[in-house]
């Protein structure tokens, strides 16, 4: 894909993100070029054209379209049949009528010693009995243990409609601490400074629920 920045770096400006853009096709071969054009101001027109050897050989989908935030077009570009061939050319991308111009070069087909673009190269090392691959060594498995520790969810919104929430907890609070006096459990100190604990909870909720 090519990009084409528009009014990007003033009035009318062209920006193209690729100079050279290669399609390695066969004889006979064809292919797509999607350009993605983003236009940062006005709406606008501009108007898409191609010369040199690839004139004849790139067809556009749309050649002169109305640019308005962003436009995706399309170059259908074809190989002709016959020798292997190379051919090199221009597309150029025009704003303001043609007042200010920005193109890229395409390539289109292949050399005599190129590889197809479906080639597959094959390590000749292969034949031998003691081939080695190069790539990372396996990894061994190893099962892990996955501890999975309980999730609390507390819903907000229902503790707020709980209004008497501070009381509740107040009243749990020193009936707690006055069957554990009575029963001997805990000292006085210990019973005032339960209580104390309590109600600075009970006053933090209550604050939590204002």
């Amino acid at each position: 894909m090519q990009s084409v920045y528009i009014n990007r770096k003033g009035l009318q400006s062209v920006e193209i993100e690729e100079p050279i853009i290669r399609l390695p096709l066969r004889p006979g071969g064809k292919a797509t070029l999607d350009i993605d054009v983003i236009n940062y101001e006005a709406p606008t027109h501009i108007y898409l054209s191609s010369r040199g050897a690839i004139k004849d050989k790139v067809t556009f989908n749309r050649n002169n379209p109305y640019v308005d935030g962003e436009e995706l077009l399309t170059i259908t570009v074809a190989n002709p049949p016959g020798q292997q061939e190379l051919y090199e050319g221009e597309v150029s991308i025009s704003t303001g009528y043609g007042s200010r111009e920005g193109s890229f070069i395409l390539q289109i087909g292949q050399l005599e010693n190129e590889p197809p673009p479906d080639a597959i190269e094959v390590d000749e090392a292969l034949s031998r009995m003691d081939y080695r691959s190069k790539a990372r060594p396996a990894r061994v498995w190893q099962p892990s243990v996955q501890f999975r520790w309980p999730q609390l969810r507390v819903d907000a919104t229902r503790i707020r409609r709980m209004r008497n929430l501070p009381y509740i907890l107040l009243a749990i609070g020193v009936i707690i601490a006055l069957i554990l006096l009575a029963a001997g459990g805990i000292s006085y100190g210990v019973a005032i400074l339960g209580f104390i604990v309590v109600v600075v909870l009970a006053y933090y909720t209550w604050r939590l629920l204002d």
